[in-house]
């Protein structure tokens, strides 16, 4: 008799957890517990236990302020929007970290169609950092952040990408020759990092390394930008290994639940 009288408790259970995922799926700027228990008509009480439970499975995602939205199980495959919310919330915490231990400003930088902008940045205590805005569109082949989202697409879609744009030269080291971008590409994609060496900008650069779905996808590019005034490339890979070390904890941080 015990198991027959659990099982429609179960099965409620069951029934108002989807609830909840149903309205968290559409949801795009995340709701509190209180929202989702009116909106679920239930108490705030059992709202906090079945999101903790969906959290803990990955199926949803708390944002710092509390608000959740569908998490990596649902949404992070449905749709980039609430990926990118996610991902921009885990990787400021990490990013922070890295700026404050190497005092160099950090971006994360993630495509639109032929478009590259910057989602997320830290930035140094210097009284001036060198590097774009917050938001800043960048041209995907004069930026390492662009060469990295570009490195691993299917050769039909970066071919239309790189077509689409007429390659302006910032100065004299931007690549604007379309071969050789392509080899650029394939030097980045064998490599796993790239750099942007006085080609956006005459004394500036970066380098930049992908961070990787569970699928081992690239979703983002994480960088080190700013430097100004270096004579050698050759010393920005002294920031690969720790940039990898960054990466990778953003996406154990973003997709920890796929490992289970």
């Amino acid at each position: 008799m015990k198991d027959t009288e659990q099982k429609p408790e179960i099965i409620k259970m069951v029934d108002r957890a989807l609830q909840v995922l149903d309205i968290l799926r559409f949801e795009k700027e995340g709701l509190g517990v209180n929202a989702i228990a009116k909106k679920c008509e239930i108490n705030p009480s059992t709202a906090f236990r079945i999101l903790k439970t969906l959290e803990l499975n990955g199926w949803v995602f708390q944002f710092n302020d509390g608000r959740y939205i569908a998490g990596e199980k649902l949404s992070f495959i449905l749709g980039k929007d609430n990926m990118y919310l996610a991902l921009k919330e885990v990787a400021l915490i990490i990013m922070e970290k890295y700026t404050e231990k190497y005092n160099q400003a950090m971006n994360l930088t993630v495509r639109e169609g032929s478009k590259i902008f910057i989602m997320g940045q830290s930035r140094t205590k210097n009284l001036v950092d060198y590097i774009p805005p917050l938001y800043a569109n960048l041209p995907f082949y004069a930026c390492a952040g662009g060469k990295i989202l570009l490195s691993e697409l299917p050769i039909h879609l970066a071919e239309n990408i790189i077509n689409s744009t007429e390659m302006v030269p910032f100065t004299k080291h931007t690549i604007t020759d379309v071969d050789l971008f392509w080899q650029e590409l394939r030097d980045v994609a064998k490599q796993g990092y790239a750099i942007d060496h006085k080609e956006s900008a005459n004394n500036g650069s970066c380098i930049a390394v992908p961070i990787r779905d569970a699928n081992d996808a690239i979703i983002a590019a994480l960088s080190f930008s700013g430097f100004v005034g270096l004579k050698d490339a050759g010393e920005l890979l002294n920031y690969v290994p720790v940039l990898h070390e960054a990466s990778q904890e953003i996406s154990k941080n973003l997709f920890m639940y796929w490992e289970k």
